[in-house]
């Protein structure tokens, strides 16, 4: 066994990615951006979510996706790429269509699969896009025509954006504002507080089969001052100071060990 999980007694890996749905905390930000999406999802029109790196943008659509009713809603999610074509084909793949060569004719292979499916089971689908303040303004323009379905009252292709602050300033230059007219919803993620820090680590130890005695009250409120609340630096620190306990034969973390280790945390 690894040796941080023996030290500490966990049964599997801490701070990871892969931590259950059921064992996630779902703080007030990840609530509000589902209810959100929710609206977002039955009123139609273009969404966008944006944070800084680490902030949990990835955990927010994972929470958000596990409650959609996959019955009446298709979701398409596709990373960033550079390459415009690659995501047309790649949302249409997603679509169950074999992607076209040429872009016209992937966009209207998209807009045709999204009516089929509206018309035949009365399904919308969500397209996502994550890193979209990398998206060429092509891109943009491409997914913005997509949305404008004049079907019915209900728009049967929802957009979400997800990507860094700066997506915001960008769709507010001229040349998207066609595209900024018709965002809908904007939500902007915000990092821990020290009591949901807390409650954060206490979450993820339980899901590696510990629990969060393992760090002392004041380490806690140390790996928040530290990491401000963003989740990418709670769990390399958390994790970091697994580590190096299980190294110095620690079973109790407190303040003054997360002390000693964040400069190392900083060489690294």
């Amino acid at each position: 066994m690894v040796a941080y999980r023996a030290h500490h007694g966990l049964t599997g890996p801490a701070f990871g990615k892969g931590i259950a749905n059921a064992n996630m905390l779902v703080y007030p930000h990840l609530k509000e951006f589902a209810e959100e999406v929710d609206t977002l999802i039955d009123e139609g029109g273009i969404g966008i979510l944006t944070g800084e790196m680490g902030i949990g943008k990835t955990t927010a659509l994972r929470h958000c996706f596990a409650k959609l009713d996959e019955h009446a809603l298709h979701v398409c999610y596709h990373g960033s790429s550079r390459h415009s074509l690659a995501i047309l084909e790649a949302i249409v793949e997603s679509l169950g269509a074999a992607p076209a060569r040429l872009r016209s004719t992937l966009l209207r292979q998209i807009t045709q699969r999204v009516a089929r499916a509206h018309h035949e089971q009365r399904k919308k689908t969500l397209i996502v896009v994550d890193d979209a303040q990398m998206l060429d303004d092509n891109l943009l323009e491409d997914l913005r025509l997509l949305t404008n379905f004049e079907m019915d009252a209900h728009d049967p292709l929802i957009l979400l954006l997800v990507g860094h602050p700066s997506l915001r300033l960008r769709l507010q230059r001229p040349v998207h504002l066609a595209l900024w007219d018709r965002v809908r919803m904007h939500y902007r993620l915000e990092g821990l507080s020290s009591k949901e820090t807390a409650e954060y680590i206490d979450c993820h130890m339980r899901d590696a089969g510990g629990n969060g005695d393992t760090f002392a009250s004041d380490a806690k409120n140390a790996i928040f001052d530290h990491a401000q609340g963003i989740p990418r630096r709670i769990n390399d620190l958390a994790l970091t100071l697994l580590k190096k306990s299980a190294q110095r034969s620690l079973k109790k973390i407190d303040a003054k060990f997360v002390g000693t280790v964040i400069p190392l945390l900083r060489k690294d």
